[in-house]
């Protein structure tokens, strides 16, 4: 079926369950995110936008970036709306750029769970991102203005592996919340090593919990708060 079915509209449709997704994700919340991959920062704040959607998809379109997010968010977004051809470059060329990004697309919930990877500093092609995760599926790369936000998306494992390291902690909170709230993984001795330097960014609760970690693993009880399921 998928075959009778035109390449616009292959797209059409993925920017719409794709755009579901990256509002779930990246919209409503935000996080905190730890690696011994980080050199320059000791973490990096990720505060997606609206606007940022479009990077992701390699399509061009006269809307602009945050209308174009909402019509393919509430699904009224037509094959009129964007253009599969950019720059004067040629069609084929361009259509295989968008037909791997749809294809990571529906792949970027892993990007922020156990088992993911980070680079500093990474670099493909001419694209430059502060710093990029990869599940191993797909990689999406991150600007730092000073909050980090998406700005490329990648089919695969990009990441140079002389350069990366796994995510180690990763917090996260609503947009209404001014304090992150959720450990969503990490271990005891990585959350007590980074403490210090995240103390004044946690919820009252999670810094009760993060005590309470503390105490626990000093009497010997190193159990890991389980990752939050996404």
């Amino acid at each position: 079926m998928d075959r009778q079915i035109g390449f616009k509209t292959r797209v059409r449709n993925a920017l719409v369950s794709g755009a579901s997704l990256y509002y779930s994700l990246f919209v409503c919340r935000d996080y905190l995110v730890l690696s011994d991959a980080f050199v320059r920062r000791p973490y990096y704040i990720i505060s997606a936008e609206k606007d940022n959607f479009l990077h992701l998809t390699g399509v061009k379109t006269a809307l602009s970036p945050t209308i174009f997010f909402e019509k393919c968010l509430n699904g009224s977004i037509t094959e009129d709306d964007y253009d599969l051809t950019s720059n004067g470059q040629k069609d084929k060329a361009t259509k295989g750029s968008i037909r791997r990004k749809i294809k990571a697309l529906p792949m970027i919930g892993n990007l922020l769970l156990p088992g993911s990877t980070v680079e500093e500093n990474f670099r493909k092609n001419t694209v430059y991102c502060s710093f990029a995760s990869s599940d191993g599926g797909c990689t999406m790369g991150f600007i730092a203005v000073p909050k980090a936000r998406p700005k490329t998306l990648l089919i695969g494992d990009e990441l140079d592996k002389t350069k990366a390291a796994p995510l180690k902690i990763v917090l996260s909170k609503t947009r209404s919340e001014s304090k992150f709230s959720s450990l969503d993984f990490g271990s005891v001795d990585d959350l007590i090593e980074a403490y210090g330097s995240i103390e004044k960014m946690l919820s009252d609760e999670l810094l009760c919990r993060v005590g309470k970690i503390a105490e626990d693993a000093e009497a010997g009880r190193e159990e890991l708060p389980a990752p939050r399921a996404k």
